[in-house]
């Protein structure tokens, strides 16, 4: 079984949705992934948003990270600094990252080439197979 880390925003009440469709699109995917997705792994045991709490999560997420076979990155068009990070970390680490971006918009070169695949659809999301990781360009507009 593939160990997923899923990396992205989860700040507004349209990026909690569009990460929990992203969610349940790898449940439903036929290799029955395992999914870490830092969203629901907020809890800890300092005051939440203090020095205190921000590295017991920090130290939660980055094992998770390391352990991962791939990780996912989802965005909604602007790239979060905490998810840029999870995906340098993971291309440091020669993990591959797989994107899943819905929204048309320009993207930094950085990010493009550093991942396996840039799928921008539900059906790529549910249908991609994690045991191929079949490379998919970024077809697009950089910036």
């Amino acid at each position: 079984m593939k160990q997923v880390y899923l990396a992205g925003p989860f700040f507004s009440n349209e990026q909690v949705a569009r990460l929990k469709q992203v969610e349940r699109s790898l449940a439903e995917n036929p290799q029955h992934l395992a999914i870490y997705s830092p969203r629901l792994y907020q809890e800890g045991s300092s005051e939440p948003n203090t020095p205190e709490w921000a590295r017991e999560i920090f130290e939660k997420d980055m094992p998770e990270l390391t352990r991962a076979d791939v990780v996912v990155d989802y965005h909604g068009g602007i790239l979060d600094p905490g998810t840029a990070f999870e995906i340098g970390a993971a291309h440091v680490r020669n993990k591959p990252v797989i994107a899943f971006h819905e929204k048309a918009a320009a993207i930094n070169l950085m990010l493009t080439e550093s991942v396996q695949a840039y799928l921008t659809d539900l059906a790529a999301r549910t249908a991609y197979d994690f045991e191929a990781m079949a490379h998919r360009a970024f077809v697009g507009d950089y910036i």
